[in-house]
């Protein structure tokens, strides 16, 4: 399936920031579950890239929040 992201990279849209909370709260919830390991990141990642309201600017955002959560860690964010 080819999704179209949208082109915009300005100020996330309410659907984006409702999308950015919800992703929070799954990270969150793994952390205090068992722990937040890369295969549950690039699970996350996956889902949310083939969301259609997933924009750059949106996938920004996620990589900051993933930075601030674990630092030093490396995460592909890559569209293609």
């Amino acid at each position: 399936m080819d999704v179209q992201h949208p082109l915009d990279d300005g100020p996330l849209s309410p659907q984006q920031e409702l999308l950015l909370e919800q992703f929070r709260q799954r990270v969150d919830a793994r952390i205090s579950s068992h722990g937040l390991t890369s295969d549950d990141v690039a699970a996350l990642v996956k889902e949310l890239r083939e969301h259609p309201d997933v924009s750059r600017q949106l996938m920004g955002e996620l990589a900051q929040e993933l930075q601030r959560l674990l630092p030093g860690q490396r995460f592909s964010f890559d569209w293609d």
